[in-house]
């Protein structure tokens, strides 16, 4: 990836980053009243990460020479649950909890580009077919379409996310 695409990517993330930020209700934002991440939380957090990790290697079938960029992409998914989501001082003004809001996402945005690039690499490494099947699987993060009824159709909003982040569906 050339610098003027990493560039427009970084801006085009970091500004998704704000808009969510900016658009999610306090409750979705760490704050006064929530929690910060216990270490059971982020262990939680990681051993389920793990398994999806797990079932998306299985899927794509990650031979033994593609597994330098595998394992490349897994780590950064994994270093993105860092715990390093801190809630603002619990007597914050409107003002703090703005810009600790927009550091959260600015440092969202890092994180997202970091994956973009692995994700590139992995990409590279693939076949067409696995290229695909991790396209799908970025596409839909969290096991593809739900249509019908009571289901989340194709052009349903998605999750605080929208299907960022590259986790891929089990389908």
């Amino acid at each position: 990836m050339n610098t003027a695409s990493r560039s427009k990517l970084t801006a085009a993330l970091f500004a998704a980053g704000l808009a969510l930020a900016a658009a999610a209700p306090a409750s979705a934002m760490p704050g006064p009243g929530m929690r910060e991440m216990t270490p059971e939380m982020q262990q939680r957090m990681q051993s389920r990460l793990q398994a999806r990790l797990d079932k998306m290697a299985q899927r794509l079938e990650i031979k033994a020479s593609q597994q330098d960029a595998w394992q490349a992409y897994a780590k950064v998914h994994k270093d993105m649950i860092d715990g390093t989501m801190k809630a603002p001082p619990k007597d914050a003004d409107a003002a703090t909890l703005a810009r600790h809001r927009a550091d959260m996402a600015a440092q969202m945005a890092q994180k997202l580009a970091v994956l973009a690039d692995a994700t590139a690499k992995l990409q590279g490494a693939l076949t067409p077919e696995q290229a695909k099947t991790l396209a799908d699987m970025t596409r839909h993060p969290m096991g593809g379409r739900h249509g019908g009824p009571g289901g989340r159709g194709e052009n349903a909003p998605r999750g605080q996310m929208g299907g960022m982040g590259g986790m891929g569906g089990m389908r």
